[in-house]
């Protein structure tokens, strides 16, 4: 992936363009082709109200791969995963090559099953959107592996993100959804949403001139309105209403 900016941003316009869950392997699809990798894969570990078995996943392996997947019951012994839920990190798959027979294998029948001599696994976590796995392989080898890691690792960290917050937008259905738009006031919303953007309550006061305690209780307000556990899971929550476009809080 070229460090080009023009490129990352059609990604995150892409992912916000995202309307329905079913349409997720599709972008996923077309990002492998703008971003240059073999394959991309992304995997919902856990969506906050989703059911667990239920897993959500996009990827643009082929159909034998994943048939074989299912079949080996991989779901359970995969080596990236089982590495990505402990890492904070991107997990570099060459490290996990040798950790066993088992991952040698799986490695191995992963590379005649087209999936890419190299990849790298993004673990994702969020408060409110949950954890999530977003993976990029290539058939680059060596130094040109090593560089486009270099180049694109940044890129498809913001990418992976992007979708697991649209996802988790999407995937979040909370009832009376139009009375709690209602309810809010223009000031809670315009709080709520510099809140969420990241300006911290003192910030908001001064931008406004009024106090912080004046923010607090506008904050306050919004967050019983929405019955969320605090401010920033009622921005959350605000997002996924539509009360907060995605595009206030992805700049």
């Amino acid at each position: 992936m070229p460090a080009d900016n023009r490129i990352l941003q059609e990604a995150l316009d892409c992912i916000r363009n995202l309307r329905e869950i079913g349409h997720l392997s599709a972008i996923v699809h077309q990002l492998r082709t703008l971003v240059g990798a073999a394959n991309l894969a992304y995997q919902a570990l856990f969506i906050p109200g989703r059911v667990a078995s239920e897993r959500l996943v996009a990827a643009t392996y082929s159909e034998n791969w994943k048939k074989l997947y299912q079949l080996k019951n991989y779901l359970r012994t995969d080596p990236i995963e089982i590495a990505a839920r402990r890492a904070s990190q991107p997990v570099e798959w060459s490290y996990l090559r040798s950790a066993s027979k088992e991952a040698e294998t799986f490695f191995a029948e992963a590379e005649r099953h087209g999936v890419g001599n190299n990849g790298v696994s993004i673990p994702l976590a969020d408060a409110q959107a949950g954890r999530a796995l977003f993976s990029v392989t290539s058939n680059l080898k060596g130094d040109d592996w090593a560089g486009f890691k270099e180049r694109a690792l940044p890129s498809l960290i913001q990418i992976g993100k992007a979708i697991q917050l649209r996802t988790a937008e999407i995937e979040t259905k909370p009832a009376a959804k139009a009375s709690r738009i209602s309810a809010l006031t223009a000031k809670e919303t315009e709080y709520l949403a510099l809140y969420v953007a990241g300006y911290e309550i003192k910030q908001i006061g001064d931008m406004h001139s009024v106090s912080g305690t004046a923010v607090r209780v506008a904050l306050n307000s919004a967050t019983e309105k929405l019955d969320a556990r605090g401010p920033r899971h009622a921005g959350y929550l605000a997002i996924a209403f539509g009360i907060i476009p995605t595009s206030f809080v992805m700049k």
